[in-house]
């Protein structure tokens, strides 16, 4: 969220400072004592201002405890570094703890235990952003901003020396490139700041040979300021030629955080708090309770961006039903019409229809029943027409009964037409009488029908006899009886 708008808090010992950060430049300062009517001006200032804040101290109330602790997980590591903060720093809620590396051994963490020592100069402050429910991001120190600006320097072991105009000078020491300590020292009206640079970091210098450190070589001092600093520096520093310092251009830092403004001196203010806005730490000082209306401004932010989306989920939703909707309703239209011009059809039919005594509903009972029996059973032309051209080949066959009826027996209903007849002028002739017959039987298979003989004029089977006697015996022999079954084709 660089880009967002934020307001901006520099507190120092004498004085909070407020700035606007559009989200690329920070506005002009304004300053508020650190009284009561410098906070209800404060206050004020706040109704106008509703973005989130960043509060960044810069006071001499700072300390630092570097310590190896056992390696845990979890929830162990909080209860161990709660445990170690409250033996520390009992007398303050803004405190953290920043792990910052492993030992070699894998069984110990180097853990920065830091601390903002005076609650009474920060809490009226975070009072009034409370009153005013102001959405508190965090409380951050200078020094954590710092290491930013020791990405490019070569040396591992750093004395960063920046000057802050409402602060004083801040000496940061970084060890193995990890911050390690920081020291404010106030400056007054009687000292420049080039001489309190020559003072001050000899007295830094041993101090940190009074800790010990495990470290080959000095550190490497590097001096944030305005080039027009250079030679006054240069001319206090001619008198400790044991000290190895190198200034770095506040201007063309500035230039390279996009910091847009142009540097009248050293004073390095805008530099950090230029840094926090474009990339707020993790490592901060508030706790829960400070940053409790920041929570419920992104609870409220993050319910806005839900109801935008499920607003416009909505709106996407309803103009895709609505655009289908418009083509159902132009492909039912003719649909419509067609109804209308049937409806005006059928009353027109029912107007000339002849009146009656039959009602409708048997009208349609009827016509149901016609469309079923034409459907179940076929024409008698289609069923006795092949017959009837086969009868007319067989001239010597005469006719006696045609019976037709269908059969119910199987689930596709078949036809089935029992033909008695005779054979004419065979006489004795009854092998000949025999394939006459047979060849009628072809016939009518190949018509379609399945035929299956119930009597033929001579018994040939091994049961049956045939032998001469009177008028009545040989009428007999004349005699047939066929059973034809034709199903309507599929």
């Amino acid at each position: 969220m660089n880009s967002s708008k934020k307001t901006l808090l520099y507190l120092s010992a004498a004085q909070l400072e407020t700035y606007f950060w559009n989200g690329k430049t920070l506005s002009e300062a304004e300053s508020f004592a650190h009284d009561q009517k410098g906070i209800e001006q404060f206050s004020t200032y706040l109704q106008r201002h509703t973005e989130p804040a960043y509060l960044l101290t810069d006071v001499i109330e700072q300390d630092f405890r570097h310590e190896a602790v056992p390696h845990l997980n979890g929830r162990l590591r909080r209860d161990l570094i709660e445990r170690r903060l409250e033996q520390y720093f009992r007398n303050t809620p803004f405190r953290q703890a920043r792990i910052q590396g492993q030992h070699a051994n894998g069984r110990q963490d180097e853990v920065l235990f830091s601390a903002l020592t005076n609650p009474q100069h920060i809490l009226p402050w975070l009072e009034c952003l409370s009153r005013n429910h102001t959405p508190l991001v965090g409380v951050y120190s200078l020094p954590d901003i710092s290491d930013d600006l020791i990405g490019t320097l070569k040396a591992e072991h750093i004395l960063l020396l920046s000057w802050e105009k409402h602060a004083g000078l801040r000496q940061s020491y970084f060890h193995n490139r990890k911050l390690h300590l920081s020291r404010l020292t106030p400056l007054n009206d009687t000292i420049s700041f080039c001489e309190s640079v020559a003072i001050e970091i000899p007295r830094m210098l041993n101090y940190l040979q009074s800790l010990n450190l495990p470290q080959s070589e000095p550190p490497g001092i590097y001096i944030i300021c305005h080039t027009r600093d250079f030679t006054g520096l240069d001319d206090v520093l001619s008198k400790h030629p044991d000290l190895q310092c190198t200034y770095l251009d506040i201007q063309k830092l500035s230039d390279a955080a996009k910091l847009g403004h142009d540097c009248a001196d050293s004073d390095s203010t805008r530099l950090f708090l230029h840094l926090l806005a474009h990339r707020p730490r993790d490592c901060q000082y508030a706790n829960h309770f400070h940053t409790h209306h920041y929570r419920l401004w992104q609870i409220r932010r993050a319910l806005w961006l839900l109801a935008v989306i499920t607003l416009s989920a909505g709106l996407l939703w309803a103009a895709s039903t609505a655009w289908h909707g418009y083509g159902y309703a132009a492909r039912t239209a003719p649909l419509l019409s067609q109804t209308i011009h049937l409806h005006h059809e059928i009353e027109t039919l029912k107007q000339n229809f002849p009146d009656t005594e039959v009602s409708a509903t048997e009208m349609k009972t009827i016509v149901t029943l016609m469309h079923t029996l034409d459907n179940t059973f076929p024409a008698p032309p289609a069923l006795l027409a092949p017959l009837a051209d086969v009868l007319d080949q067989f001239t010597q066959i005469r006719t006696h009964k045609l019976v037709w009826q269908t059969s119910t027996t199987t689930t596709d209903p078949a036809h089935m037409i029992d033909l008695d007849g005779e054979l004419l002028e065979f006489g004795n002739d009854h092998r000949g009488a025999i394939t006459y017959l047979e060849n009628f039987q072809q016939q009518l298979r190949q018509r379609g029908y399945t035929v299956t003989s119930h009597k033929m004029p001579v018994d040939i089977s091994p049961q049956g006899s045939i032998s001469g006697g009177e008028s009545g015996e040989a009428d007999k022999l004349t005699r047939f009886s066929l059973q034809l079954v034709w199903e309507p084709a599929r």
